[in-house]
């Protein structure tokens, strides 16, 4: 029941202590959370004992970042069907059908298990979706039940993003905002980042903070969509070009999901730190700390 209570305040990005797993999200954390099992959207125990259960219905592209990680391909034909008859369409038909998408009135829920698709260090050494990489953090991949709601349509007005989950990353990944714990340096925590450009804090809570490789690789790819209802997309607009952002991360114009009609979304953008510590290292980052509309509700984020 910790655990749970626990998870409620991540995906609402608030905090109870200085113990609060919304806020620890340390390379020096040595907490450890429990990856021995695996629990899928629906709640059940997944014993796979043989390859890496996640990553099934994906493909690797030819586009790989310079720490080898592929961007993937999700064959979501299993869940297509499904979604257009639950009025679904544009960038949220392109969630992978490992994330189950409920249609409510005005909002959509999106529920899953948090593990990336793919292979990563911080997953346990006897874990089928084990890789080894250098520079990892004490922590270990832990798999919870998220429900992270989001507005139909984003109205209301900007807010600063809290720590925990600001959004969710078309494959089920919660993705964190551009700040590191109080008193840690976002840039150097980016170190230990794995191939793929994320990490789990000391909860277990993989997650991404910055262009997520195996989704996007420096083009107009969607990533995901913010607590407000607003999609993000990779560094660059459909047509190639490299958008002017505003205070928000974001820019109005037509995306591969909305080809005429124009509507404001997030872009992955670079940052340049100023800290002491890190001062000059630059980052491509997947928010700018701030939502351009009001985020869901805290309660809409509660686990089933």
């Amino acid at each position: 029941m910790r655990k749970l209570a626990l998870l409620l305040l991540v995906a609402c990005g608030g905090s109870t202590s200085p113990a609060s797993p919304g806020d620890l999200d340390s390379a020096s954390d040595a907490g450890r959370g429990d990856a021995d099992s695996k629990v899928d959207v629906d709640g059940d125990v997944d014993g796979s004992a043989s390859g890496c259960a996640s990553a099934a219905s994906t493909t690797a592209t030819s586009v790989t970042s310079p720490t080898g990680c592929a961007v993937l391909e999700r064959d979501r034909s299993a869940c297509d069907a499904e979604r257009k008859a639950a009025g679904l369409d544009g960038f949220w038909l392109k969630f992978s059908c490992r994330v189950k998408l409920v249609v409510g009135d005005g909002y959509v829920d999106a529920q899953s298990d948090g593990l990336p698709d793919y292979k990563s260090n911080y997953f346990l050494s006897t874990d089928a979706c084990y890789e080894s990489y250098p520079g990892a953090n004490p922590n270990h991949i832990a798999s919870y039940a998220y429900q992270v709601r989001f507005p139909r349509t984003p109205s209301g007005v900007s807010a600063k993003m809290n720590g925990g989950t600001v959004g969710l990353a078309l494959n089920g990944v919660p993705i964190f905002s551009n700040a590191a714990a109080p008193g840690d340096d976002i840039f150097l925590e980016a170190k230990t980042f794995d191939r793929c450009a994320a990490h789990p804090q000391m909860s277990g809570y993989y997650h991404y903070h910055s262009e997520p490789f195996a989704i996007s690789y420096d083009d107009p790819n969607f990533i995901g969509v913010m607590r407000d209802g607003i999609p993000v997309y990779g560094r660059r607009d459909s047509d190639g070009s490299m958008p002017a952002l505003d205070e928000n991360g974001g820019h109005e114009g037509v995306t591969a999901d909305s080809p005429s009609t124009p509507l404001y979304h997030y872009h992955v953008n670079e940052q340049t730190s100023t800290a002491p510590s890190s001062v000059g290292e630059t980052q491509w980052f997947l928010t700018k700390g701030t939502y351009k509309s009001a985020p869901a509700t805290c309660p809409a984020c509660a686990i089933r």
